[in-house]
């Protein structure tokens, strides 16, 4: 199954016609646009920024519902971007995506001019619709998900979303070839992908807002208005968490994430800031 990266829109609210409708554990492929929606390839014309592929209506899935979205590969396609700071202005680095799932520089000189760098794929922007009134547009963020530009979110994960609306209306887009924690100059790798997810309705889970959990980790992530903000939510879902599904007891959640949490930046540029409190499987472990 594939949904192909012409079906885009930009706003995670009900209503939006769904371009498929799947049954709880489909298997498929989401094409995706760059940021720029598809800055080389043929035809491009410039939009709006970050649009999702999407959205996915999931039959069953009803408001209270959880979202399991497991990532089974990004593999990157064509050629990307990413502006820099340069002389009080900005220079754009281009790139290309080889098959080996490397990034090859295009125009940085003698010194970066056809250098490999390894790449790091991951989902800036995934979402559901949001159960709150307004635009929700693709370049923000919410309990909902969205634009969270969080590099948790990578091949091998399980990202779980909270379902607000009927279907749950799933999208996807804004694909980093690599990109630091923070986004600090307000791009990663600019860059067209497929993504290969399984999506599945958890009837028994209740979150608040976005959770990634992987062998390794288990992550909580947060937007608002400020990093304190997001912050405080990330570190209260981690501890409601670890309380209700690791049944840990309150003050043994928060003494582990007192000793073994760490508190990351997703993103600092768009309108609303995300954190993310992510804690170490073996850690728990350790503690038990």
């Amino acid at each position: 199954m594939r949904i192909t990266r012409d079906s885009k829109y930009h706003q995670f609210i009900p209503g939006i016609e769904p371009v498929i409708k799947i049954e709880s554990g489909d298997r498929l492929t989401v094409e995706t646009l760059d940021a720029a929606g598809g800055r080389f390839l043929e035809g491009f014309v410039y939009d709006r920024p970050n649009p999702a592929t999407g959205p996915i209506y999931i039959n069953g899935a009803e408001p209270g519902d959880t979202l399991e979205i497991e990532i089974h590969d990004i593999k990157l396609i064509g050629k990307g971007f990413m502006k820099v700071p340069k002389d009080g202005g900005e220079y754009e680095v281009k790139f290309e995506a080889l098959a080996d799932g490397t990034l090859r520089v295009l125009n940085m000189g003698d010194i970066y001019n056809n250098k490999i760098f390894k790449s790091r794929p991951m989902i800036g922007v995934i979402g559901v619709a949001s159960g709150k009134p307004g635009e929700h547009l693709s370049i923000e963020t919410g309990d909902h998900g969205a634009n969270m530009d969080n590099n948790a979110i990578i091949t091998g994960v399980k990202l779980y979303l909270p379902v607000f609306v009927e279907g749950g209306l799933l999208g996807l887009g804004d694909i980093h070839g690599i990109m630091g924690d923070g986004e600090v100059f307000g791009q990663g790798v600019e860059i067209c992908a497929g993504v290969d997810i399984t999506v599945k309705i958890i009837k028994d889970m209740k979150i608040n807002r976005p959770l990634v959990i992987s062998d390794k980790i288990i992550s909580a992530a947060a937007s608002a208005d400020t990093m304190e903000a997001a912050s405080e939510l990330a570190i209260a879902d981690m501890r409601c968490i670890l309380e209700k599904y690791y049944d840990m007891p309150p003050v043994d959640a928060a003494f582990a994430i007192a000793l073994y949490g760490n508190l990351r930046v997703c993103q600092i540029v768009n309108p609303q800031k995300t954190m993310r409190m992510e804690i170490e499987k073996d850690k728990l472990d350790f503690l038990k």
